[in-house]
C-alpha cells in the first residue's frame, strides 16, 4: 500500500469522531461537597448542599460571581420534597449554576431522618452514576444535617471536610463510608453503622445548656462522639459511644491505630499505649444449636504514658500490663457486642472471645 493511501486510512476515521458536545463549563457549576438529608415537617425529605464560594475559596480580592474574599468561603441551600430529586429541582430554581456533585465527600443524615428510616432515599444514591462511592457518611446527633452544614469550622475553609480530618484521627479507614454502608446493608450477619458526629466542640458547654432547657453555646466546629447503629430496614436504633465505637470497628477490621487508657487495680496509677498494625480473625462454629463466634484481635503496642510504680524495665511487669491491657479490652468488646445486640434487638450470638496483644515498651520496640 502506498504511503498515500496509509494517511487516508489514518485520517478517514478521524471523520467519524465526535466532539465533547455536553460539557459543562466550570464557571457555570456550583461544586458541591457535602450534603444534607433531614426529615421534612411539611414533605418527605429535605435535601441541603454546602457549596463552595469560588473567589472567596482562592483568595481573591476582586469582584466576581461569589463577591469579595470576606465572609465564609461556602454557602448552604436547602429544598423540601416528595423524594429526593424533587428537593433538588427546588434547589436547583435558587441556584444560578447547575449543581455539580462529582466532588461530593460528605453526606451527612439528621437524626430525626435516621430514625425514620433512610431506606427509600438512599436508593436514588445507588442510581446515581454521579455519585462516588468512596464518599463517607455520618449522622448528626441532636441536631439536623442543614444546622451541621452551616456551622463553622476554624480549621478548614469548608466545615464538611473538617469531619473527614477528625475521622481520620480516630484511626479510622477514610472514604470508604458509603460503600461500606452499602455492603453491610445487602449482606447477611451484618448491620449497617454509621459514624456520629454533634454540633460544638465543647461538650460541657452543651450539656450546661440542656439542663436549663437551652440549646448550647458551643455552636463553633464539631466533634466525632460515637457511632450510629441500622437495622436492615435502615433505621437507626441507637447509639454507642466512641470506645464502643472503636472496638467495633476493630472487630470488623476498619480501625488501623488507637490508644488504649485503664487504671491498674493493683497499683495506683494508670497507663496508655498506642497500638498499631490491628488485626481481627473471626472463626465461627456450631456447638448443638448454637453459634459461636471465636473473635482473636491483634496487634503491636508502644506504651507511651506510665503513671505507676512498675519498672518496664522487667520483663514481668511488661508481661503484668500486658494482660491488664488485653483484659481492658476485652471487658470493653463484650460489652460493646452485648449493648449491640441485646439493647438494640440485633441477632444474638453466644461469643467466645480470645485477644492477643503484643505489646512492647516505646523505649525497645
Amino acid at each position: 500500500m502506498s504511503r498515500r493511501w496509509r494517511c487516508i486510512c489514518l485520517i478517514l476515521p478521524l471523520m467519524f469522531v465526535t466532539g465533547c458536545w455536553d460539557s459543562s463549563e466550570v464557571n457555570d457549576l456550583a461544586i458541591e461537597l457535602a450534603w444534607g438529608i433531614d426529615k421534612s415537617p411539611n414533605k418527605k425529605v429535605r435535601i441541603s448542599i454546602q457549596s463552595i464560594i469560588p473567589s472567596k475559596i482562592s483568595g481573591g480580592q476582586g469582584e466576581g460571581a461569589g463577591g469579595t474574599s470576606k465572609g465564609k468561603p461556602f454557602f448552604v441551600v436547602s429544598g423540601d420534597g416528595i423524594n429526593t430529586l424533587d428537593a433538588i429541582q427546588r434547589i436547583q430554581t435558587k441556584l444560578s449554576r447547575q449543581v455539580f456533585r462529582g466532588h461530593r465527600r460528605v453526606i451527612v443524615i439528621g437524626e430525626s431522618m435516621a430514625r425514620q428510616g433512610i431506606k427509600d432515599v438512599i436508593d436514588t444514591y445507588t442510581r446515581d452514576p454521579n455519585l462516588k462511592l468512596r464518599t463517607d457518611i455520618f449522622i448528626v446527633k441532636g441536631s439536623t444535617a442543614k444546622d451541621f452544614l452551616q456551622v463553622s469550622y476554624p480549621l478548614e475553609n469548608i466545615p464538611g471536610l473538617g469531619v473527614l480530618g477528625e475521622y481520620n484521627q480516630l484511626g479510622t479507614l477514610m472514604e470508604l463510608g458509603f460503600l461500606n454502608f452499602l455492603l453491610a446493608a445487602t449482606s447477611e450477619g451484618k448491620s449497617p453503622s454509621v459514624p456520629a458526629v454533634a454540633i460544638g466542640m465543647n461538650a460541657a458547654s452543651q450539656d450546661e445548656g440542656s439542663k436549663k432547657g437551652q440549646p448550647g453555646t458551643d455552636n463553633e466546629g464539631f466533634r466525632i462522639v460515637g457511632t450510629g447503629i441500622f437495622n436492615k430496614e435502615l433505621k437507626l436504633l441507637g447509639f454507642v459511644n466512641l470506645e464502643e465505637g472503636r472496638a467495633l470497628r476493630w472487630v470488623s477490621g476498619k480501625l488501623k491505630k488507637m490508644t488504649v487508657s485503664t487504671t491498674l487495680p493493683d497499683e495506683t496509677g494508670d497507663v496508655s499505649m498506642d497500638i498499631y498494625n490491628l488485626g481481627e480473625k473471626i472463626q465461627p462454629s456450631i456447638h448443638g444449636n448454637k453459634l459461636n463466634i471465636q473473635v482473636t484481635l491483634t496487634g503491636d503496642g508502644a506504651i507511651r504514658e506510665n503513671n505507676t510504680n512498675l519498672d518496664l524495665t522487667q520483663v514481668d511487669n511488661i508481661a503484668f500490663l500486658q494482660g491488664e491491657l488485653n483484659k481492658h479490652i476485652e471487658e470493653t468488646v463484650l460489652h460493646t457486642i452485648t449493648k449491640v445486640q441485646k439493647n438494640m434487638g440485633l441477632t444474638c450470638l453466644d461469643s467466645a472471645m480470645s485477644f492477643a496483644l503484643k505489646i512492647f515498651d516505646c523505649g525497645n520496640p
